[in-house]
Order: structure tokens, then C-alpha cells, then sequence
């Protein structure tokens, strides 16, 4: 218990340290404290001693780093090595073999990805804790006749050779120290508890690499062995008097981890996964034999025929993985809404615990209560949903002025005012920003901004101009000469739309609404790349103010900031910021903290990979007071400004 305890604490302390949320810390000592004292009878003083010692070797870590665990791959050369024997049905089945064998989820393509997200499948496209444990398990049974000693070292050798094969990712950190734990207790003919192994591995984790409190990887990993070490055992005792012990067993362990994850998933999706539990049932018993199969052809590297040969039958047992994501990914309602602040957090976390009071409740009364809490805690949660799906229905509200549509990683930003439409990009997905415009309404576009060429901006231009009208397109003028720049001016001549390259002072209006293009300069000579090159606007509502800033980055925002006087000249109207380049490192704070936006409209994907938008951003953001409106959590986001305030709706993150 007391390293339970500890772990908690560690786990606090070093988030508050390494995501500037200093105010976990003092929370993180004052509950140890309040732990150590109400547990001072049955180790309160341990609890106090392992926080503090390790505390003092994680404030040591992040001021002379004692590892540096992610850059540390001695076997990547000879990995990638392998990826060159890969053979598979189909390339998604040979991607999930790549990532369930080596780690390596590159070759898993953008559709796969995306509904294994949806699904809560994406533990199956890289290496996680079953994979250390069937490693470690195949080693310990082949060599059931030889000492315990002579099992365990091999084990301990075998999974070492592992983690090395595979690469220091955070959930494969938390299994094999874990495993580590449990293997040298057998070695030393002593009993651990599971529980405490895990609490042991994040203490030691968290102190050596303190930036792992901020994974989710590693989050996620730890919850969901918590899950299964703690919530299975109860689920599956009550499942096994109703269903035969192997669907027990499968659903028990999905039900446990899935449990745990359930507050970090929220926030990290944006909703509930409504398949998962099916998903997971499905292909967890997939897990082993691909990872049998596909750990055998990689001892074959030397005999490439053979080694191929291996992997192509481990995709065969892989095929139905990407089927089974791709089919229950696009059914109805394969996200269900959820509040994804404080309050919907919050009641993840207490759905949880009232779950776990009524799997252990020993009295009738206790169990009654558990239940109860439970009824209350579904009730509002089911109000949640409910709530979110009127949202859905009634977006966009009406007489909007500016709409931020859900594209995924992109950006598509509307503004309409008196029947006259500006659209600023058009997002990747041609499919995606065609429904948009036509939930919005939008037969005719008046002016068609592409801020600069990259695929995120340009790449949907087919389908927001099918079966739509358009006035004039704008393009940066930005010399650029990739393939995506050629293609999308000979889509725009093809439709006979007329075209212009915007310049610094560029105006005109949409509606009543006048708008200014602020960068770049007629030859764009000071962008340095494309992003540099790409067009910034303000527009000027009746009553407040847009800044569109494209993927400006820093030096860009700079030049900005230093002719502020000569286009921001009404400071006294509130104003709505997009803000720029889906949220990334690359600002210039002061720039956000002089402009002060009241609203930041982030069009940016959910779960995209590149860390955005960043904590750095975020930060800026909060520093000026601006009010956060992110696609990635809220979906599509439609907002007006009457009589002075801000009104702002939402479809709900899919």
C-alpha cells in the first residue's frame, strides 16, 4: 500500500513539475502528508520515505538528466533491417504485424490509424505490456525442466533482448520493469504483490525520466494493467455464473482496462469509443499468435526467404484486425459525445470509483450505495450525451457569423455576413469540408482564400467547390512549386474561377464586413518557406474583429507585431484569433499577449501526432484570456457576436 501510495504522489508532483501546473505540487505533498497520517499505524513513515527519496531523484533527473530512455535505441539499425523482410496479405495487415513485432507503426496508413482510434485499437498497431508478458511466458514454459534460477535469468535475458528489439516506448518501459520486478521476486522465492510491482515500476520510471508523467502512452499503459490487476478479477467472478469461463475471460479483461483508461480516454478522444469492448474481444486473442509468429521470422534474419515467409503468415492471422476496426469505425454513432473539461473529467473519474465500491462491497449497504452513486453518476452522464446530440442537431446555430469546420488536421475557416461567404482553406478531406459547407448552407463562395499550398490546406479543394459557385480565389504569392500548388491552380482555372495573388494592404469585403490581407508582400521575398509565405487577414465585423493567421510562424508574427499600428487600429473591439498553425511551438507569445483575442479558434485533428496544439501555445493563450475553442474537441464550431457577447456552438468532437 505504501508504494501505491508513493506512486500517486510521484506521479502528481512530477506533472505539476514538467507541464508548469505548479499548483499539483503543494496539492501532491498535502496528500501525501494527509496519507502518511492517517496511515501511521500500518506504514505511513514508509510512504514518506519512498515519496521523498524518490522526489529527490526526480528533481534530480530534470536538472542532470540520469537517462535519456526514448534517444536510446542501440538496435534501431538492425530494425529497420527487419522492416525490409516484411510481406503481407494486404499493407494493413503487414503494418499491424510491423507494430505488434517491431514496434514500428510507419507503414500503418491514415484510414487504418484513424479507425483503430475509434475503436480503441490502436494498443494493437505497437508494442505494449502482452507482448512483454508473452515473451517473457513462452521463455518460462520452454524451460518448465530447468531450475527457477536458471528460468528466470533466461526470462529476464530474453525480455531484456525485447525491449531493446522493439525501442524504449513508454508502455513497453512500464511492462518490462514490471516484469523485471515480478521475474526477480520468483529468482528470490518471494511473493510481490502485482499492485505493488506496478507502483514500483512508476516510481522508478517517474524519477529517471520525469517526462513521462505527461505520455499518454505511458498513462494509458498503467491504467489499463491497474484495470485488469484490480477490476477483472470482480468482473470476471460475476460474468463467469452467466457466460462460459473463455468469453468471461475475454470480456473481463476488456471491461477491466477499458475502465481504468475510461477518464484519460475521454479527454484524449474527445468522446466514448461505443465499440471498443466488442473491438478489443474480437482481436485481443489475435495478439499472441502474431507476436509468436512474427518474434520466430525475425530469427531468421540471416535466411530473408524464410523470414518473409513467417511474416506473411502472421498477417494472415492479422487480416481480420484492420477488417473488424474499418467495419465497426463506420457505423453510427462509433463515438459517443462527451464532455471533455473539468466537469466531464471529473465525472469519468468518480464513475469509476462508484464502479469499483460496487464490485467490492461486502455489505448489503455499501453495495446499495455503490449501486446508487452509480445510478446518479450514468444518469448525468447519459444527460451529457443527450446534451451534446442536440447540440449536433441544432449546429450551426443560426445567423452565424464565422464557422471553424472539423476537418480533421487541417483548416477551413467560413465567414458569412449579409448572404456574402468568405471560405479560408479548405482542410485535407475533400469529403469532409463538402459536408461542412453543406450543413452550413453554402451554395456560393464570394472569395476562396488558400493561404499556401500544404495538402492540410489545399488538398479538399475538390470538394468544397463541387456543386458551389465561386466568385474569386485568392492565392498567396509565395513562388511554390510542388505538386499540390500546380494542382490546385489548374483545379481553380478548370472551374474558370478568377484568380489573384494577395499582397500586403489587399482589401475588400464580404458583405458588410471589410477585410485586409496583412502578409505577405506582393513577392512574399520575406517568407523564408511556405508556411512564412502564407496569407494572414483581418476582418472587421460591425462589432468585433478576425485574424486569420494560416500557418504564420514566429519570425512571421514578428514582422507583424512590428507594424501592429498599421492595420490593428481599433484595439477597443473585441477580437476572434485563428489561431496559427493548428496550435504548434512555433508563436510568437508577445504577439498573442498584445492582441489579447477574447476567442482562439484552433482547427486542429484529434489524436494528430504532432503534439498539437502545444502547451507553449496553450500558455499564450491563457496568459492573454482568451477563451479556448479547439475542432479536435468540440467538432465543428459555429459562433456570433450580438449586443456584445459572444454566442458559440458546437456538433460535439467525432
Amino acid at each position: 500500500m505504501s508504494s501505491i501510495v508513493a506512486a500517486v504522489y510521484l506521479w502528481l508532483f512530477t506533472f505539476g513539475l514538467v507541464t508548469n501546473q505548479h499548483w499539483l505540487i503543494p496539492l501532491a505533498v498535502l496528500a501525501l502528508a494527509s496519507c502518511a497520517v492517517i496511515m501511521r499505524k500500518i506504514g505511513g513513515g514508509a510512504v514518506m520515505l519512498l515519496a521523498s527519496s524518490f522526489s529527490l531523484i526526480t528533481l534530480s533527473s530534470l536538472q542532470w538528466p540520469l537517462v535519456a530512455t526514448l534517444a536510446f535505441d542501440p538496435l534501431g539499425g538492425f530494425r529497420e533491417y527487419l522492416t525490409k523482410f516484411i510481406s503481407g496479405v494486404n499493407p494493413d495487415s503487414a503494418a499491424i504485424v510491423l507494430g505488434l513485432t517491431l514496434g514500428d507503426d510507419s507503414q500503418v496508413s491514415r484510414t487504418l490509424s484513424e479507425a483503430m482510434k475509434t475503436t480503441s485499437l490502436t494498443h494493437l498497431m505497437a508494442v505494449s505490456g502482452a507482448n512483454c508478458a508473452i515473451v517473457v511466458g513462452a521463455i518460462y514454459f520452454v524451460l518448465t525442466r530447468f531450475s527457477v534460477r536458471l528460468r528466470v535469468g533466461a526470462s529476464l535475458g530474453a525480455l531484456l533482448a525485447y525491449v531493446l528489439l522493439v525501442g524504449l516506448h513508454p508502455s513497453v518501459l512500464r511492462a518490462s520493469v514490471m516484469a523485471g520486478a515480478v521475474l526477480l521476486s520468483l529468482g528470490l522465492g518471494r511473493k510481490i504483490n502485482p499492485l505493488s510491482a506496478l507502483a514500483l515500476c512508476v516510481l522508478v520510471l517517474l524519477s529517471l525520466d520525469p517526462t513521462l508523467a505527461n505520455e499518454y502512452g505511458f498513462a494509458l499503459s498503467v491504467l489499463a494493467t491497474a484495470g485488469i490487476l484490480i477490476a477483472t478479477p470482480a468482473v470476471y467472478k460475476r460474468l463467469l455464473a452467466r457466460l462460459p469461463k473463455w468469453l468471461a475471460m475475454g470480456l473481463s479483461v476488456s471491461i477491466g482496462a477499458q475502465l481504468f483508461c475510461f477518464p484519460v480516454l475521454v479527454g484524449l478522444q474527445g468522446g466514448l469509443p461505443t465499440y471498443s469492448l466488442l473491438a478489443n474481444l474480437l482481436c485481443e486473442p489475435l495478439v499472441m499468435p502474431i507476436t509468436v509468429i512474427g518474434l520466430v521470422a525475425t530469427l531468421f534474419f540471416w535466411l530473408q526467404p524464410i523470414a518473409s515467409a513467417f511474416f506473411w503468415l502472421a498477417s494472415l492471422v492479422a487480416w481480420p484486425i484492420p477488417k473488424i476496426a474499418t467495419l465497426l469505425a463506420g457505423l453510427p454513432m462509433a463515438t459517443m459525445p462527451w464532455r471533455v473539461d473539468g466537469l466531464g473529467i471529473s465525472l469519468a473519474v468518480l464513475l469509476l470509483a462508484a464502479t469499483i465500491g460496487l464490485l467490492y462491497a461486502k455489505s448489503v449497504a455499501k453495495r446499495n450505495l455503490s449501486a446508487l452513486m452509480v445510478a446518479i453518476l450514468l444518469a448525468s452522464s447519459f444527460g451529457i450525451v443527450v446534451n451534446q446530440f442536440v447540440r449536433t442537431s441544432i449546429w450551426p446555430m443560426s445567423d452565424w457569423q464565422i464557422s471553424s469546420c472539423d476537418v480533421g488536421q487541417g483548416d477551413a475557416t467560413v465567414i458569412r455576413d449579409r448572404g456574402s461567404v468568405a471560405l479560408i482553406d479548405v482542410g485535407r478531406d475533400e469529403k469532409k469540408i463538402d459536408t461542412c459547407l453543406s450543413k452550413l448552407g453554402i451554395l456560393r463562395i464570394d472569395l476562396l482564400v488558400l493561404t499556401h499550398f500544404d495538402a492540410d490546406h489545399v488538398n479538399g479543394l475538390s470538394g468544397a467547390i463541387k456543386n458551389r459557385s465561386v466568385t474569386q480565389a485568392m492565392v498567396t504569392s509565395f513562388q511554390d512549386e510542388r505538386p499540390g500548388a500546380d494542382f490546385s491552380r489548374f483545379q481553380i482555372a478548370a472551374r474558370t474561377i478568377p484568380i489573384v495573388q494577395a499582397e500586403t494592404g489587399m482589401n475588400g469585403w464580404v458583405g458588410s464586413v471589410r477585410w485586409k490581407v496583412l502578409s505577405p508582400s506582393r513577392t512574399a521575398i520575406e517568407a523564408e518557406d511556405s508556411n512564412d509565405g502564407s496569407i494572414t487577414m483581418l476582418f472587421q465585423f460591425s462589432n468585433f474583429q478576425l485574424i486569420t493567421l494560416a500557418d504564420l510562424g514566429e519570425k512571421g508574427q514578428m514582422r507583424l507585431a512590428s507594424t501592429l499600428g498599421s492595420w490593428y487600429n481599433d484595439s477597443s473591439l473585441p477580437l476572434v484569433m485563428k489561431v496559427a498553425h493548428h496550435g504548434s511551438a512555433d508563436q510568437f507569445p508577445e504577439f498573442i499577449e498584445w492582441l489579447k483575442p477574447e476567442l482562439a479558434l484552433i482547427s486542429v485533428g484529434k489524436n494528430n501526432g504532432y503534439g498539437h496544439p502545444t502547451q507553449r501555445t496553450i500558455a499564450a493563450l491563457n496568459r492573454a484570456g482568451a477563451t479556448l475553442l479547439r475542432t479536435d474537441l468540440l467538432g465543428s464550431i459555429s459562433l456570433k457576436n450580438q449586443a456584445g457577447e459572444f454566442e458559440v456552438s458546437y456538433t460535439g468532437s467525432s
